[in-house]
This record gives structure tokens, C-alpha cells and sequence, in this order.
């Protein structure tokens, strides 16, 4: 089945864990997937086992690294058609007893 064949999906957190299972997903489905991750070295880890697929390093926690990511994409690859947002991070903070 190839339903999103040609469609340009960008995964946000797609360098591991769900993100990257959602973009290995849309690969199989015929999209034109894009991944990011805060490192290029997670993005380059990733990209082997995603055939086609190209990535951005980008901290999306933050306003402007996140215009410039959809900036690139629609630039370098195309109109973005879906976006998933896999990214999270988390406060650390001691346990209160």
C-alpha cells in the first residue's frame, strides 16, 4: 500500500524511539520522509534505516529553530504535507520525599 506516496511528512524526534518508528512507517507508505533530532549524529544514525529519507539537525523546543526547520524542508525538499510532532524532552528535578 503506498497511501502516502510522494507526500513530504516531517517527523520531529525521528532519530529514535516512536519518531523514528512513524518515520519508517511513512517510508513503507511511499512518503518523502524528512527527519529531525537535536544531533546530527542521531540523524545520521537513523538515516540507515530509512532508505531516501533526508534529516535536519534542529532543537525544536524553540520558536526560531523550529521556523527554520520548516523553512529548510519546504526549501531543500518540498511543501510539508504532515507532521508529526515526536519530539519531547524532559525537565529533570530531584524526587520530593
Amino acid at each position: 500500500m503506498k497511501g502516502f506516496n510522494g507526500k513530504i511528512v516531517l517527523v520531529t524526534g525521528g532519530s529514535k524511539g516512536i519518531g523514528l518508528a512513524c518515520a519508517q512507517q511513512f517510508g513503507a507508505q511511499g512518503a518523502r520522509v524528512v527527519i529531525s533530532s537535536r544531533t546530527q549524529a542521531n540523524i545520521d544514525k537513523a538515516l540507515e534505516s530509512l532508505p531516501g529519507a533526508v534529516g535536519f539537525a534542529a532543537d525544536v523546543s524553540d520558536e526560531a529553530f523550529a521556523a527554520a526547520l520548516v523553512q529548510r524542508v519546504n526549501l531543500e525538499v518540498g511543501p510539508i504535507d504532515v507532521l508529526v510532532n515526536s519530539a519531547g524532552a524532559a525537565k529533570r528535578s530531584p524526587r520530593k520525599t
